[in-house]
């Protein structure tokens, strides 16, 4: 029995007995993890850009200033990190279906 009340079978046992360095399979996948961070970091940071917008106005020397331009990006920032967060919603929903089968 396992610590959940489980049956476990003595062929299980055995292979683990038989391999004390095997590694675990990682159960997070690193791309998927990386697309979360990227997400939060995309609605974050437009967010950021646009509470900030008074800060960032000012004269310039000339030429395009880059807040204008980190202004001009940020709804687009903001929509790939909303887009990256729908579709990282929807992997896990078909993930967990593909699981509960």
């Amino acid at each position: 029995m396992d610590r959940n009340g489980n049956a476990v079978s003595t062929e299980d046992s055995a292979v683990t007995a038989e391999e004390p360095g095997r590694r675990k399979a990682l159960s997070v996948n690193p791309f998927i993890a990386a697309l979360w961070l990227l997400s939060a970091l995309l609605i974050g940071g437009g967010a950021w850009v646009f509470l900030n917008a008074n800060a960032m106005v000012g004269p310039s020397a000339g030429g395009m200033p880059t807040s204008f331009l980190v202004f001009t990006f940020a709804p687009y920032a903001i929509f790939a990190g909303l887009a990256a967060l729908i579709c990282l919603l929807l992997w896990h929903a078909l993930q967990w279906q593909r699981g509960h089968r």
